[in-house]
């Protein structure tokens, strides 16, 4: 039986195709609750009873964006064993090349970074396992949003397999 949206995720799924429409027009920082409310036609109460901010709410709606994609795709959300990095990698560089709009402002914002610092990042988790220093996360957070970053910037011009082998071979000596 397939999953059918609560209102819930309906008018959350709306402020965060709001809040990315207007991050298309103007700076991040000059978007206001108001706005994002306004284009996603919803009361601003509904805002606040789900977020605090407005990054809170893109980081949640890009980490439901991606959470449907994979239960959607089937694949699996963990990574087993170092073996199977390529193909754990290769269905996340395909869900950001299909929300390639979503990416593109992120790194036109320069938020390619703070959203993996927040972001509840498997890609972050591959590299990091199970070190629980914040440093080393940061660092793990910067690889990842440098890469995705970089490739934005090209505008996605590399497909999501050579950005898999890129991404094995540059941090494979992180994965164990």
């Amino acid at each position: 039986m397939e999953n059918v949206p609560t209102l819930h995720d309906t008018v959350c799924e709306a402020l965060g195709q709001a809040l990315v429409r207007l991050m298309e027009r103007k700076p991040f920082s000059q978007i206001t609750i108001t706005e994002i409310v306004q284009v996603a036609g919803v009361g601003r109460s509904s805002f606040y009873r789900n977020y605090r901010e407005k990054e809170e709410l893109l980081c949640e709606y890009i980490h439901t964006l991606y959470m449907d994609y994979f239960r959607r795709e089937q694949v699996p959300p963990q990574l087993t064993s170092p073996e199977e990095a390529e193909a754990f990698l290769l269905p996340r560089f395909r869900f950001i090349r299909q929300h390639s709009t979503l990416f593109r402002v992120l790194s036109e914002h320069n938020m390619m970074y703070p959203f993996f610092r927040r972001a509840k990042s498997d890609l972050v988790s591959l590299l990091c396992g199970q070190e629980l220093s914040p440093y080393h996360r940061a660092m793990c957070a910067g690889a990842c949003a440098g890469i995705i970053q970089c490739w934005a910037e090209n505008n996605f011009r590399e497909s999501e397999e050579e950005m898999t082998s890129l991404f094995f071979h540059s941090t494979r000596r992180h994965m164990g």
